[in-house]
């Protein structure tokens, strides 16, 4: 694998002249985790996309888009980087990323209505920190559309995977990170050592020496090496960590972000919520996952829903792993059983927002359309 990691993966039906857009389209819109590279998620993301448009090449209702990027800062190449647009340099910090990820789904959702697309829907996604950049812009958004200031970017689902949305200073990984990240400097000088242990290695040789030291799969090793090796990656994915363990603290969503009983004064209904947690997460506290689905979640029993207008359906539904065993850095080995799963969330949302999907029972596997 000689080729660098790509900074943005586009899954799209191909564009055939004279062929009509769907009625309706959707984009899942990716965001990753630290480190922000999109590479790391292909086999994910690739396998979703398949999931989602098995039966629907011959459906001109709905068409389905997958789109992800690398966050800001880890892209492979200076000039990749877009500095007019974000007026500064690496590093970036969260609320940077947050920011970013917000104006790119913007453009996006913008640039697919302008290719003809009449009625574009988002359900936005995010893996760890991704996740609480998703639930974030799906709140400015909505903001914003009270302000009367964007309508045309209507978000209609969330699906936050392996969520570091609070506290994430109290689970194991950031008890031990925490003391190295609140030196502010910790971020550059660790960032050049790097550098300088790296400098004269081969990029080849260095992923192999990943993949022998850390067991990584191939594609994995390749993406890690060329993260050590980008112009920014470490000195941004540890300036965004240190942001983390200070700004991932309390939970300061509101009703219009969880969803509550009552109705919204927005345009556009609430985004349905879907959550999976790991049984066993070091990023995210037993503690802090169990306050979160007491205080704003609900199960789903066995995959069961609860009937519409009974008991709290309004809450989000968050799923703990207790079978499959997956970790919180799935995208390395677990990206296709995820996949799956992930395609099951979008298809409940989609079929609460048209009703045009009948989910059935297909094995003891889970859910399918």
């Amino acid at each position: 694998m000689s080729n660098p990691p790509a900074s943005k993966i586009y899954l799209r039906p191909h564009n055939e002249p004279g062929r009509k857009h769907a009625t309706r389209t959707y984009i899942i819109y990716f965001i990753t985790g630290n480190p922000g590279l999109i590479e790391y998620y292909r086999t994910f993301l690739t396998h979703l996309y398949g999931l989602l448009t098995r039966d629907t090449a011959s459906n001109r209702d709905v068409e389905f888009q997958v789109y992800g990027r690398s966050l800001s800062g880890f892209e492979m190449n200076n000039h990749e980087i877009n500095t007019m647009k974000w007026h500064k340099l690496p590093p970036y910090g969260l609320q940077d990323q947050i920011r970013h990820a917000e104006d790119e789904l913007t453009d996006l959702v913008e640039d697919v209505s302008d290719d003809g697309h009449r009625d574009v829907r988002v359900i936005i996604m995010g893996h760890s920190v991704g996740s609480y950049i998703a639930l974030e812009i799906i709140r400015r958004l909505r903001a914003h559309g009270m302000a009367g200031e964007d309508w045309a970017t209507r978000i209609i689902g969330g699906v936050c995977l392996f969520p570091t949305v609070m506290e994430i200073a109290r689970s194991e990984s950031g008890q031990k990170a925490a003391p190295f990240l609140k030196n502010s400097s910790f971020a550059f000088f660790a960032s050049v050592v790097a550098n300088f242990l790296t400098l004269l290695i081969p990029l080849s040789l260095l992923a192999t020496l990943i993949k022998s030291l850390l067991g990584f799969p191939d594609d994995a090793a390749h993406t890690t090496a060329s993260f050590i090796k980008s112009p920014h990656g470490v000195q941004q994915a540890l300036h965004m960590a240190r942001d983390e363990m200070f700004q991932i603290d309390t939970d300061f969503w509101d009703d219009e972000i969880w969803g509550a009983a009552h109705p919204s004064e927005h345009k556009h209904e609430r985004a349905h919520l879907r959550f999976l947690f790991a049984k066993k997460d070091h990023w995210v506290a037993d503690e802090t996952r169990d306050k979160l689905i007491q205080t704003r979640g609900r199960h789903a029993s066995y995959g069961v829903q609860e009937v519409d207008g009974l008991g709290e359906n309004w809450k989000p539904v968050m799923d703990v792993d207790e079978r499959e065993g997956f970790p919180h850095g799935f995208c390395l080995r677990h990206g296709v059983p995820v996949a799956e799963k992930a395609a099951m969330y979008v298809a409940d949302i989609v079929a609460k927002d048209t009703g045009i999907f009948e989910k059935k029972k297909e094995d003891e596997k889970g859910w399918t359309w």
